[in-house]
């Protein structure tokens, strides 16, 4: 099997880099230092055993892969600045139609590319990992590290065979048939604690957790993301919160990806993660006093960021 990387970030790398060691072949698009990534591989420090891989090739665009692409994992971040049915341009409209799965945070992110593409399988995948980029080829896992997948608008079709190329390199999978809902269980972690990461001056996820105002601010944003699923006919509940708090109190001290953008200069995930949200709650007519205010200050501190550019 071979797997075209699009979005080679942290999340991507190991991703794909696990899957490598279990036998897929895998191409990789980069934007900087191809040269250095050619020459050295990626290099992955993880709690599940540090390990480095040796892209088949690096490409300087996605029009550059090989004619026997079996599927394309796209893991940029969701931006406006990002033209991600660009980018998938010549590989996925070939008269193939490979399988396009997408690891990417927020709800509402796979209308486009179905959009774009309507003859490939979309395949919407929920990562659940803590990992940071050291340098260009250099990755960090520092916590968890699993995959939820499924088939965009329900039931399963190609995501089992997906799913097998990451559990030959050791990564957990779960396959369901109502990816949306994972969506929406995985939205109740960010959009909490990615922006008070940023709001509350560098916080750490065991810093978000700290049993006082900081928690209380966070678990009452989940109970506005709850009833904006409500809404929406999705049926999150108090108790998914109360997991997603705990799987947090439990998780190694870790910056957010949001985080750690702020502190690099990038841009913010500001629509995919909170304005969607606030939006379907507009649209709806649910009150969500804190997801408004945290979202006006987070499209705030991410201008003032980037101007400091």
């Amino acid at each position: 099997m071979k797997i075209l990387l699009i979005g080679a970030g942290s999340v991507g790398v190991y991703f794909c880099g696990r899957a490598a060691c279990g036998g897929t072949s895998v191409e990789v698009v980069a934007h900087r230092e191809l040269e250095k990534i050619r020459r050295e591989g990626y290099l992955v420090e993880s709690i599940a055993g540090n390990f480095s891989f040796r892209p088949e090739k690096v490409l300087q665009s996605a029009r550059e892969a090989s004619a026997d692409i079996d599927c394309i994992v796209v893991a940029t971040k969701v931006l406006p600045g990002v033209d991600r049915v660009g980018l998938l341009k010549g590989v996925a409209d070939r008269p193939e139609h490979p399988p396009i799965i997408l690891i990417q945070n927020g709800v509402g992110i796979e209308n486009e590319i179905a959009a774009a593409f309507p003859e490939n399988e979309i395949i919407s995948a929920i990562a659940y990992i803590g990992a940071s980029r050291r340098e260009v080829n250099q990755v960090v896992h520092s916590g968890s590290g699993r995959l939820i997948l499924g088939r965009f608008g329900g039931g399963i079709g190609k995501s089992e065979w997906a799913a097998s190329l990451f559990r030959a390199g050791g990564i957990p999978c779960d396959v369901v048939e109502n990816i949306a809902l994972e969506r929406w269980k995985k939205l109740l972690w960010n959009l909490p604690f990615n922006p008070v990461s940023v709001l509350g001056g560098g916080l750490n996820s065991r810093e978000l957790c700290d049993g006082a105002a900081i928690e209380e601010l966070c678990s009452n944003l989940m109970d506005e993301v709850i009833a904006v699923a409500n809404a929406c006919n999705v049926p999150l509940d108090r108790r998914m919160a109360e997991d997603q708090l705990e799987y947090t109190r439990n998780f190694p001290p870790y910056k957010t990806s949001m985080l750690q953008d702020f502190e690099a200069g990038r841009p913010l995930e500001v629509e995919a993660i909170i304005g969607n949200v606030l939006q379907l709650a507009l649209e709806h007519g649910v009150a969500v006093p804190a997801i408004r205010c945290c979202a006006a200050l987070l499209h705030s501190v991410n201008r003032k960021n980037l101007e400091r550019l």
